[in-house]
């Protein structure tokens, strides 16, 4: 499990897959974040809304998180909810997966709904939504989450609890996972040292990691 020596090799092959659709991509929108964002200035502020918006959605649609509906129908619904979720996007960006039982809860699940009602096209009270429709752009956002889609919900451990296959997830379902994540991490350092490794090498920084990312592609990639 997250063994340094097979995450290499998986990254790697994940980077040739994902720059394939240069320069909408995971590895060039976190670039551009990196670039972006400061103490004051960060992608969902009123400056940089438009361009955030115009990258992930490319970068979405070449990755078809769209289905079953065209992106169009989507589109606009996307740059809302983004507008919606700035504030606490602001308030959770500092935060990295090490630290999320940290991060106030109410961020979280405002994001969560926010997120979770553009494929849903309405918000539910038991925060029961797609998965991967819920945290794939937030991957490219916060880089702290895995995007959980089908691939991965089924390879990743399952902690111990039910229903992580199913597509709908609820919040309290994904913070759960998010804490086991937290704390599987921390137990490894040596995959924690990699990761900082390959940020600072390919990103130019060890100091905004995107460990939920790293993580998803892990489980995601398969090339022995």
């Amino acid at each position: 499990m997250l063994k340094p020596e097979v995450f290499k090799a998986r990254f790697q092959h994940f980077r040739r897959i994902d720059y394939g659709t240069y320069p909408y991509c995971f590895g060039e929108f976190w670039k551009w974040k990196l670039k972006t964002e400061n103490k004051s200035e960060h992608i969902l502020d009123a400056a940089n809304i438009r361009e955030t918006h115009k990258m992930i959605s490319q970068t979405l649609k070449r990755w078809q998180w769209h289905r079953p509906y065209s992106f169009t129908e989507l589109a606009t619904r996307l740059k809302d909810s983004l507008e919606r979720m700035r504030d606490s996007y602001n308030k959770i960006r500092r935060y990295s997966l090490l630290e999320f039982d940290r991060i106030p809860k109410e961020q979280l699940e405002s994001i969560w709904h926010e997120l979770g009602c553009v494929k849903t096209f309405k918000k539910n009270l038991g925060g029961y939504y797609l998965a991967m429709a819920t945290t794939k752009p937030l991957m490219f956002l916060w880089g702290q989450t895995l995007a959980f889609d089908s691939v991965v919900r089924k390879r990743m451990p399952r902690f111990n609890f039910c229903g992580l296959t199913n597509d709908y997830w609820s919040f309290e379902t994904w913070k759960k996972v998010m804490v086991k994540w937290q704390e599987m991490l921390k137990r490894r350092p040596a995959i924690m040292e990699l990761f900082k490794e390959i940020s600072l090498e390919e990103y130019g920084t060890d100091s905004h990691v995107p460990y939920g990312q790293f993580i998803d592609l892990y489980y995601w990639v398969r090339c022995e």
